[in-house]
């Protein structure tokens, strides 16, 4: 029974919450605090799985006891509580914190209980990771960033060849919805796209992506998106969810390159994955952008060692020493890539990856050794 929490200043809200929770069946009230520092200790102790914060606390600033309260109870969903007549600000603050539930007023006990209900359905949904079916040891990879320009299908691309000619039976999945990228990086039309996946909705199995997916020459197989622009907005977070079942069932290795990272379908495949390749370039503005979105991940339940960090050595910021690097993003560097731009604007113009036509190149070194580590799920062997 999942046991609920409450941070917040108002007795009344308090009394709301009891009443709205006394015949829940599936929920309970562990307690109440009035202040931040009280509620944070007080949660903890109950150990708590959904806690509701207010936001404007008397003592402190509601997100910083809800980033707290991640510390001390990493499978803890935080809600905020708000006042109503917040400025956008807040619900910008809201939304960089991944935060997918908000309690606005009347916080009446239906609109609480409802709320409580929503997280609790979508706290099961982050929390779950794959495993106890068939194939729960089939594993998936997101290939994300915080902005584009940083070589992210590039290098998702040679990594499923890489790792396709390592004997790893491997599909790659366009997520980026850019039209037309796999069709000029694999020199291949395929008779089928993203947009037939998308259009058979919530009925898509693994079965049907059996029949979408194509065979590449290279030994691995693709879903490219359409070469035009196509309606992608039906694929909604639920959808996406459903199709990455799809997907772990059909291939023991799965990438997906995504798109933003505000995309319904890029928040699915972060969310799923047991490996995420997070690329940045060196200069400071995207650092700085990655480093949010480390902490937009692990904020919403994504186990930082999950996170790997691949920085692309472009031109620009080639100033900034590895360390600083790292410090700029409060986060350890998996992986640098050569900066080899002659040679990457050859191969997607020539539709042959560089892993292909010269595997033994410095980037396709370093992004064969990354294949190899993942192969094995980064266990034995592979550094930390």
């Amino acid at each position: 029974m999942p046991g609920v929490f409450l941070i917040h200043q108002d007795g009344s809200v308090a009394k709301a919450f009891q009443d709205a929770l006394a015949s829940a069946g599936t929920l309970k009230l562990l307690g109440h605090a009035a202040s931040g520092s009280d509620g944070l200790a007080k949660a903890a102790a109950a150990k708590a799985e959904l806690v509701f914060v207010q936001l404007a606390l008397p003592d402190s600033d509601g997100f910083a006891v809800i980033n707290s309260l991640k510390g001390k109870l990493p499978n803890a969903y935080a809600v905020p509580v708000l006042q109503g007549g917040e400025g956008g600000d807040v619900w910008q603050r809201i939304f960089q914190e991944g935060l997918r539930d908000v309690l606005v007023p009347p916080l009446n006990p239906a609109s609480i209980l409802q709320s409580c209900r929503q997280a609790e359905t979508n706290a099961a949904q982050l929390f779950a990771r794959p495993g106890g079916g068939e194939n729960a040891g089939n594993y998936s990879v997101a290939v994300a960033s915080a902005r584009g320009g940083v070589g992210k299908s590039i290098f998702s691309t040679n990594l499923a060849i890489a790792m396709a000619r390592r004997g790893g039976a491997t599909v790659l999945y366009d997520f980026s919805m850019s039209a037309g990228d796999f069709f000029t990086m694999l020199d291949q039309v395929p008779r089928h796209t993203m947009g037939d996946a998308i259009g058979q909705g919530m009925g898509l199995d693994s079965s049907l992506l059996g029949n979408l997916v194509a065979d590449h020459a290279l030994g691995f197989k693709f879903l490219a998106c359409p070469n035009d622009d196509f309606d992608f907005y039906s694929f909604d977070h639920e959808q996406a969810k459903n199709f990455i079942t799809a997907a772990r069932d059909l291939s023991p290795f799965s990438i997906y390159d995504t798109g933003a990272y505000d995309l319904p379908m890029t928040g699915a495949a972060v969310e799923g994955a047991d490996l995420i390749y997070l690329l940045s370039t060196r200069d400071l503005s995207r650092l700085l952008s990655t480093q949010r979105l480390v902490k937009n991940f692990t904020g919403r339940g994504i186990e930082a060692s999950r996170i790997k960090v691949i920085v692309n050595n472009a031109e620009v910021g080639m100033e900034i020493s590895d360390a600083e690097v790292e410090e700029v993003l409060a986060h350890p560097v998996t992986a640098y890539l050569p900066s080899v731009p002659a040679e990457t604007a050859f191969s997607i113009n020539s539709g042959k990856p560089l892993i292909q036509t010269n595997p033994d190149h410095p980037l396709a070194a370093v992004i064969d050794k990354l294949a190899e580590y993942t192969l094995i799920k980064w266990d034995e062997g592979a550094p930390a």
